[in-house]
């Protein structure tokens, strides 16, 4: 079922953006060239899952019609 396996990488997705959101909260990050590669991991995965979103939605609407 494509409900399924949205919410199972939905899930993913949140997990590593929560991980990596902490290690931003609790000062882990070596370096700032460290800090801005964690950034961009977030703001990758961030931009992943709207994309998946807006695909898995785009699929559901159209096997409606």
């Amino acid at each position: 079922n494509i409900m399924e396996i949205w919410d199972e990488v939905i899930r993913a997705y949140n997990e590593e953006l929560n991980r990596l959101k902490m290690l931003l909260g609790n000062g882990t990050a070596e370096s700032y060239s460290h800090y801005r590669e964690l950034v961009g991991h977030v703001r990758g995965i961030e931009w992943s899952r709207e994309l998946f979103t807006t695909v898995v939605k785009n699929r559901i609407y159209e096997e409606e019609e």
